[in-house]
């Protein structure tokens, strides 16, 4: 399925009623579906377009963005990439210098990292409820459980503001997790930042995903 009209052409605040409607529609005809072949296309205007690599959170909290939509609303059983290895154009996880024979990682393959390395094959999305709206230039929170029973939990923070978070289960269990960051400090690509019951900081512009111990 070609996808990129469901969201270079749309503008953020209609991101999720958009895939809402793609979800609706294929479940009218019992369809399932992966989202496949997406990159940063030239109308993306929000990142300045596909043109000129970025190594920073700019581009990798856009397409967190998009993954957590398509994963949420439009209920996207996977989501890949385009490109692994490009040029000086935002369609790469990594940024190769051929003339050089050098290659660099960038924020962006590290945030889809955030998802990729602990959403494991077979895992659930479960349905979360909050306190405040979600908000696609602020928190968005995702959660799964993979086939060995533990919880995944990915937060994007999408503002420059620090934001306290808090995970609640409807078990009263009390799960332990470790947390992994991705953010503009430097050496945070998929960092171990610690431990916690549930209950952290998300520094300002990051991805932090919550896996069970």
């Amino acid at each position: 399925m070609a996808a990129h009209s469901y969201w270079t052409n749309t503008p953020v605040q209609y991101m999720k009623k958009v895939r809402e409607q793609l979800r609706d529609s294929i479940a009218k005809y019992g369809l399932k579906f992966w989202q496949t072949e997406i990159c940063v296309m030239s109308n993306d205007k929000e990142i300045g377009g596909g043109q000129g690599y970025d190594f920073t959170m700019k581009t990798a909290l856009y397409v967190a963005r998009v993954i957590h939509h398509d994963l949420t609303y439009a209920n996207a059983e996977s989501w890949s990439w385009w490109r692994a290895c490009g040029g000086d154009y935002k369609d790469g996880l990594i940024r190769v210098y051929d003339e050089e024979q050098r290659a660099r990682d960038s924020k962006l393959l590290w945030a889809l990292g955030n998802y990729s390395r602990f959403i494991r094959p077979g895992a659930v999305r479960y349905e979360i409820s909050s306190q405040k709206q979600e908000d696609p230039y602020g928190l968005m929170v995702s959660a799964y459980k993979n086939q060995d029973s533990k919880w995944v939990c990915v937060c994007i923070n999408y503002s420059d503001q620090p934001q306290d978070f808090q995970l609640n289960f409807s078990d009263k269990k009390r799960h332990s997790f470790k947390i992994y960051r991705t953010s503009d400090a430097e050496g945070e690509n998929l960092k171990p930042v610690g431990k916690s019951k549930g209950k952290a900081q998300l520094s300002a512009r990051s991805i932090s995903t919550f896996v069970e111990k």
